[in-house]
């Protein structure tokens, strides 16, 4: 094999904020309910991931989790520096030197969540819906000279389904089962039209009428029409316009009428 060139410090750095961004581009093109879905199973693959790689992570089921999870991630290099400040409502997130940095940025100018992506998000998001919480984020900016990210996030109660209220999931169900269902409409509707224009046509050799499937004789362009998108307009080729022009000239004294003119009037017919 070839001699590799040498490593670029950089590549891992890079490859990182590639995954965040395409995953965070591919998270917003879905809807809220479907983004949470995922973000709760990523969440806690990666927490299992960690856990199996000795990066021990105990669960109490308290809400101290979130930050017992957050200190672990700071211990480790996910952040410089991270300060965290009381306000209000929730807390303020100041993050220092945050690995992936440039990822985040470009997600903040497409997404109105750039942190959907960030693995810590995905197992904070999964550890608060397991306790019946969510993590709501109020504000998020960006200090590009500094590389200082900031968001203000607040931790609360999930809403409880109301009394008369569909479940989300239901929604979610039925209206997959519908596209399913119109997308297999569709389908069915094309291969039978597909179906219906191919094999033998019966077809008059001499009016050239097609026989349908009841029996009935029908005009070449009306049986193609019904059974498919086709239309037609009329015209005459080159070989049929020229036998058009010798027979009028044959049987009529008026040379035929030119596109856009009247047609002549014999006087001699007139009363």
């Amino acid at each position: 094999m070839p001699a590799c060139a040498a490593t670029d410090p950089e590549f891992k750095r890079h490859l990182y904020e590639a995954l965040l961004v395409s995953y965070g581009k591919i998270l917003a093109k879905y809807d809220a309910f479907t983004q949470g879905s995922i973000l709760r199973d990523v969440g806690k693959e990666i927490i299992d991931y960690l856990n199996r790689h000795d990066f021990k992570f105990t669960e109490t089921g308290q809400e101290s989790d979130l930050a017992t999870l957050t200190a672990l991630f700071v211990k480790n290099g996910f952040v410089g520096t991270l300060d965290v400040q009381p306000a209000n409502p929730g807390n303020n997130y100041i993050w220092r030197d945050l690995y992936g940095v440039d990822a985040y940025r470009e997600l903040h100018e497409i997404s109105d969540n750039p942190f959907l992506a960030c693995p810590l998000n995905l197992c904070l998001y999964y550890l608060a819906d397991k306790h019946g919480k969510s993590m709501r984020l109020l504000k998020k900016s960006f200090d590009a000279k500094d590389g200082i990210v900031e968001s203000q996030y607040e931790v609360v109660e999930k809403e409880p389904l109301q009394p008369g209220a569909v479940d989300p999931l239901v929604i979610e169900n039925a209206r997959l089962y519908q596209i399913a269902c119109d997308r297999a409409d569709r389908l069915e509707k094309a291969h039978n039209e597909i179906h219906r224009l191919r094999g033998i046509l019966p077809i008059c050799s001499s009016c050239k009428k097609i026989r349908d499937e009841n029996g009935h004789w029908q005009q070449l362009e009306v049986y193609i029409s019904d059974h498919s998108n086709a239309d037609f307009s009329h015209g005459f080729c080159p070989v049929c316009a020229d036998k058009f022009m010798k027979s009028w000239a044959e049987t009529t004294p008026f040379p035929p009428p030119r596109p856009g003119t009247p047609p002549t009037v014999n006087p001699e017919s007139n009363p």
